[in-house]
């Protein structure tokens, strides 16, 4: 039914096989429940020892300690053992310990305990380590290192296995971008991917996220990042001309390499690589010192490459490796919360240990482990484990820091409408390296149209105005979350309001209707809007001000007729209860009353 989950029966077996083989040959030597590292890892070992029927005494002893620090190790342990002798055991010191009757539901302890925000005991994230890496994956353990309890900024209970291993999920990390007519002919050529005997690709309603920086126009089907939920990649594109000051023939996009083969001058340098639409025989690229060169600089590659009007261009072979330069983003995109959320990856000066790391770039993979349903990333540079939400670190060496990821403008959007607006836009191509059911419609169809069923334990909800499920743009300025219920503001189109002081206005469009639903509905835009009032144009792409003045709808903003602009603001799609489990403060946008 779901990919993502991994059925939790024959978890216990392993359990069994597992700790039979660590802890079953050892003793029980007196037991001094102060010392609650000895005790969490006895009790790992003790559930293999109850499932055979070895020694329940050990769980009674603890229960009858009446010490509310073994809850939360404890119902960790329930996670994986949810019926037998050792879950029976398990249940009943609960039961116990916290004072509630809630039967062997492994779920309503938990949601229980997150409410209460019990207390840890000591060596707690030591022990979720050993649980996480001895049951499910050794790389657990590199998110549980020593001293990871001093900084943490959640509750160490709180985050689950997700039903996947560390990068079970796995990262996009510069993909292929493909041109619109090499993406029709790679669904026409794999047709495996054929929804109803329709092989386009992509489809015309099928939802992308569209991605625009500096005039660099990317699109992101939701049908593959399903299945990646996450992609790391560098936006920008130059000119590529078929001759010092020529024409353009197409635009060369970052992080792609190419080989540099001669100069003219300073002003343009001759290449030869691939890049979505652009001839295969290469071109050139103006202002050279502005691209990137690996560890060199254009001072150095200049001195290599030979000057156009007086020697031979190099062989590719013997070409000079450069970038055309960009802007590093991460998509977080949490299925079960509906959220796809773009950040800039880069760090202006990196703290690690004390040490100034300088200007870093951050690469991130998912760790398997889920908070509210939320997906939870992790950097590979320094394995802090992140908060996709919020773009916040939640535990790990950077969480004591103030970082937060900036929030960067992003739309879901009918390809069709992304296409007419961007004819020059590039789409991930269907061959990504993994083999996954790249189908239209393919992944969690199941939980996107159940809007009552939610995966995994949410314990921070509210469904008095909203419900579940229901889709809601969302913005985070000046410290203040504000939702927009999708229902309120398709029907205005045009929504101006104030969040934070901040003026602001928001451009709706409705999605085509389909047969099948994924998050999206709509592809929503926010921008300032200074001291104007904006109301809906006579085309999707304009808007009109007070005055009268017509100003076009762009992707990084508004523009008046006399030049004028107003910035797009960073905003994005969610579930509500997605939302609403970080925001608990969020306000929520009404319509005014006439």
């Amino acid at each position: 039914m779901f990919r993502r989950i991994l059925l939790l029966v024959g978890i216990g077996a392993l359990a069994v096989l597992i700790f039979g083989r660590v802890f079953g040959s050892q003793t029980q030597p007196g037991l001094d429940l102060t010392d609650y590292r000895a005790t969490m890892i006895r009790l790992l070992g003790g559930v293999s020892e109850t499932r055979t029927g070895g020694n329940p005494v050990l769980f009674g002893r603890v229960a009858a300690s009446g010490d509310p620090l073994y809850i939360a190790p404890l119902i960790d342990l329930a996670y994986f053992v949810r019926t037998g002798e050792a879950a029976s055991e398990i249940f009943d010191a609960l039961a116990l310990l916290t004072g509630q009757e809630l039967g062997e539901n492994w779920q309503a302890y938990f949601t229980w305990a997150s409410e209460q925000n019990i207390a840890l005991p000591p060596s707690y994230a030591e022990f979720k380590g050993l649980m996480l890496s001895t049951l499910i994956d050794p790389e657990f353990a590199r998110f549980f290192q020593p001293g990871v309890m001093d900084t943490a900024r959640i509750n160490l209970l709180e985050p689950v296995w997700g039903g996947v291993r560390v990068d079970g999920i796995p990262s996009l990390v510069n993909a292929r971008q493909i041109s619109p007519q090499d993406a029709l002919a790679e669904g026409e050529r794999l047709q495996q991917f054929c929804r109803a005997d329709d092989c386009t690709y992509p489809a015309a309603d099928e939802y992308v996220f569209g991605v625009s920086i500096n005039g660099d126009n990317r699109a992101y089907p939701l049908r593959l990042l399903n299945w990646h939920e996450m992609f790391n990649d560098v936006i920008g594109r130059a000119p590529l001309v078929d001759q010092p000051n020529g024409e353009v023939t197409c635009q060369f996009r970052a992080p792609l390499p190419f080989r540099a083969l001669a100069r003219q001058g300073d002003d343009w340098v001759q290449i030869l690589g691939t890049s979505a639409g652009c001839p295969e025989a290469g071109g050139w690229l103006a202002d050279p010192a502005g691209l990137k060169w690996g560890s060199s600089n254009w001072e150095a590659v200049r001195a290599l490459l030979p000057d156009s009007s007086a020697a031979a261009p190099l062989s590719a072979d013997a070409g000079i490796s450069g970038q055309v330069a960009g802007m590093p983003v991460m998509l977080a995109y949490c299925t079960l919360c509906g959220s796809g959320i773009l950040y800039d990856a880069t760090i202006p000066d990196l703290v690690v240990d004390g040490i100034s790391q300088g200007k870093t770039v951050l690469e991130f993979g998912s760790t398997g482990l889920l908070m509210r349903s939320n997906k939870l990333m992790y950097d590979r540079k320094t394995d802090t484990v992140w908060n996709a939400m919020t773009g916040e670190p939640a535990f790990g060496p950077l969480a004591a820091s103030d970082i937060r990821l900036e929030i960067l403008p992003v739309v879901v959007i009918d390809w069709a409408s992304w296409l007419a607006q961007h004819p020059d836009t590039s789409v991930l191509s269907l061959e990504t390296g993994y083999e996954r059911d790249y189908t239209n419609g393919g992944a969690y169809g199941d939980y996107f149209n159940n809007p009552d069923f939610i995966m995994f334990p949410v314990w921070q909800q509210d469904t008095s105005s909203q419900d579940n499920k229901e889709v809601v743009f969302t913005l985070y300025l000046n410290e203040t979350p504000k939702a927009y219920p999708l229902r309120l503001i398709l029907p205005e189109g045009v929504t101006n309001d104030t969040l934070a002081g901040q003026p602001l206005v928001l451009v709706s469009q409705p999605a085509p209707e389909r047969d099948f639903f994924e998050p999206g509905g709509a592809a929503v835009r926010a921008y300032q809007r200074g001291s104007h009032t904006f109301r809906q144009g006579d085309q999707p792409d304009q808007v009109v001000d007070e005055a009268g003045f017509v100003w076009a709808v762009t992707e990084d903003a508004l523009r008046s007729p006399d030049g004028d602009t107003l910035a797009r603001l960073g905003g994005h799609l969610a579930f509500w209860f997605g939302w609403y489990s970080f925001y608990p403060d969020t306000l929520v946008y009404e319509p005014l009353s006439e």
